[in-house]
């Protein structure tokens, strides 16, 4: 029998943010109850924890829009900075970057795996992972949909373009998994002492594979890397290496976990869930409004001010570290009617799914046109799939919230 989470005082918004940051939130059923209670009763604060809580969608898209915030500052001024390879690498890498110039630099360089034609180029790939994947669904009748197809899809997109050979996918999907846990507010020191082996062992795996590329070239991310190295813009081994391990980081749990949390939302929809089934068309372009509703990224990477932000009227001065609650944003009534409905007829949506300004995500054309793609192909291969659970388990990991498992059957 599951025991429900302590319900915090929803009037209070310091016990619901010390949740919130503590309290692995995102496991819960109930959390979007506590973003509305933060909304409704101090929607732009000072907590006690230390930092800025911003939780409308018109402060939180400022926010991230804000060039006068650091991302690496941050992590710099963690203590356990020098003594981390995970903060380390993540500092290398465009992440990290606050000065324009530099982080245009890196993202010009990495930007040519996520074009429209390089992600098109991508889908055959996905169209047949994902129809060998149902394919082994079909034979179990029953199947989770998480652990036997949503969960293989993003990791293995991701190990394709960097040239990872499918023999290794899963070793790497162990490592991306301790690795992406410390993207939290909060990380406890075991989080970051398994993230940290994880790391150095991705860290001596992708040295290795550079080496070989250097000797062997071919069409994937990281040869493409290499060349760009030795052109005009070039890149460091430190560099390459950090940004080989953010796209994994970046493109492969989120993705899965969006899938995850889209399949649960379609289920719990039902109407919505029969509007795809007779209009298999909206399917694809149901992505944007899933993204709004049931986007896997809660919480913001915690920023530091540089310059003071007006937000709302009230002025934050430089020094201030900023907490953004994009998922509660995603449903602020201000901004949306209805917003606690998932609505797939719903026209020009606006969400912080992907999030915005600077650092907003690379690899947003890729992980729509996996999710769509997987979710068609599921959706027209089983049109009569039932859910063989009445309860949805959540997980919390970091700043993630993914499904931990969809018992299905039909």
């Amino acid at each position: 029998m599951t025991v429900a989470p302590p319900q915090p005082d929803l009037r209070d918004p310091e016990a619901v943010v010390d949740v919130l940051l503590h309290g692995q939130p995102l496991a819960r059923d109930d959390v979007f109850e506590l973003y509305a209670a933060v909304r409704r009763e101090a929607p732009l604060f000072r907590s006690e924890h230390g930092m800025w809580v911003i939780s409308r969608f018109q402060d939180v898209h400022r926010a991230l829009r804000f060039a006068g915030a650091s991302t690496g500052a941050t992590s710099r001024s963690d203590p356990r900075y020098a003594t981390s390879p995970t903060l380390q690498t993540f500092a290398e890498s465009m992440l990290h970057f606050d000065e324009p110039a530099d982080h245009a630099r890196q993202r010009r360089l990495v930007r040519q795996a996520f074009t429209q034609q390089t992600v098109q180029g991508l889908r055959p790939f996905v169209e047949g992972l994902v129809g060998q994947l149902l394919d082994e669904c079909a034979e179990r009748g029953e199947f989770d949909a998480i652990a036997d197809y949503a969960d293989r899809i993003p990791v293995a997109v991701i190990c394709h373009m960097l040239g990872v050979p499918a023999a290794d996918v899963e070793v790497f999907h162990e490592w991306n998994f301790a690795i992406t846990s410390t993207s939290a507010a909060s990380v406890p020191p075991e989080r970051m002492a398994a993230a940290d082996a994880a790391m150095l062992k991705l860290r001596a795996y992708i040295t290795d594979l550079l080496d070989a590329r250097r000797s062997t070239p071919s069409d994937d991310l990281l040869s493409k890397l290499i060349t760009a190295r030795d052109e005009d813009d070039q890149l460091s081994d430190s560099e390459t290496i950090a940004l080989a391990v953010l796209l994994l980081a970046a493109g492969s749990d989120t993705t899965t976990a969006f899938l995850g949390a889209a399949l649960a939302a379609l289920y719990e929809h039902p109407d919505q869930l029969a509007l795809l089934r007779a209009e298999p068309a909206r399917i694809r372009g149901s992505v944007e409004e899933l993204m709004r509703y049931a986007a896997p990224v809660h919480f913001g990477i915690t920023r530091l001010t540089r310059a003071p932000l007006q937000l709302g009227g009230v002025e934050i001065p430089a020094g201030e570290r900023l907490w953004t609650l994009l998922a509660g944003a995603n449903r602020d009534p201000d901004e949306f009617e209805r917003p606690e409905q998932l609505d797939l007829t719903r026209e020009h949506v606006r969400h912080l799914g992907f999030a915005q300004g600077m650092h907003m995500c690379l690899g947003a054309m890729l992980a729509r046109m996996e999710t769509g793609t997987a979710l068609e192909g599921l959706l027209l291969r089983f049109p009569r799939l039932q859910l063989r659970e009445s309860s949805t388990p959540w997980y919390d990991h970091g700043n993630l919230r993914g499904v931990r498992r969809l018992a299905v059957a039909g």
